[in-house]
């Protein structure tokens, strides 16, 4: 199979369409989107204390958004669990329903694809760059976002030192081999924000290639 990987759109339904552009002509056979579809309105800390009174004030009404997704793989993020613990289930739009209730992970022979909030505590590998190290996961490699940054990480044959994880070079447009014997971490990188980000995965040449819309002028 080969998929377009998207994470991380946080309600830019703009910038997903842009993507989606762009992937339609990559030839590949899905999309799996990697969770944080929407922005959460009330912060972490106010969740707690919040009383909810309508769905508005929790997230945007979008369907456009959703139904950019049609036809996609979604797995769910953690502005998606925030948005299901503050909305209760009858007020819930029967649109947002596929993406506040889809699963935490998917799983391929190849690969294991989830956004990665619910992954054990990640460790800085790199100067500002968090990874999840100690991440458990089949096959060879874990795609993820969360963390808005674009990388690969080779890890160790044996045991997770951070010192011992290996930073692969990426270029956007090149692709990057993913060797039979290694394991990587794979941080996709996010819709959101300046230049919108997105990979290629294509499990049968066991490669990805990263791409980026450029911001213009």
């Amino acid at each position: 199979m080969r998929y377009a990987v998207v994470t991380d759109i946080h309600g830019n339904t703009a910038g997903l369409r842009a993507v989606l552009a762009r992937v339609r002509g990559q030839q590949v056979h899905q999309v799996v989107c990697l969770g944080d579809v929407f922005e959460c309105r009330i912060s972490k800390r106010d969740v707690a204390g919040h009383a909810f009174t309508r769905v508005d004030e929790v997230f945007d009404q979008d369907p456009e958004l959703v139904g950019l997704l049609d036809g996609a793989r979604v797995v769910r993020g953690n502005q998606e669990e925030r948005i299901g613990a503050l909305v209760p289930g009858r007020a819930r739009p029967a649109w947002a329903t596929p993406v506040l209730d889809a699963p935490l992970t998917l799983h391929t022979d190849f690969a294991t694809y989830c956004h990665g909030h619910a992954l054990p505590p990640w460790q800085e590998v790199e100067p500002g760059l968090w990874c999840p190290l100690d991440a458990e996961f089949t096959g060879r490699a874990l795609f993820h976002g969360h963390h808005h940054r674009s990388a690969v990480h080779r890890l160790p044959d044996a045991g997770r030192s951070w010192a011992d994880v290996a930073s692969v070079p990426l270029r956007f447009g090149e692709a990057v081999h993913l060797a039979p014997g290694s394991r990587y971490l794979v941080n996709v990188g996010p819709v959101r924000g300046p230049g919108p980000t997105w990979a290629v995965v294509d499990e049968a040449e066991a490669t990805v290639t990263y791409h980026r819309i450029e911001e213009s002028g």
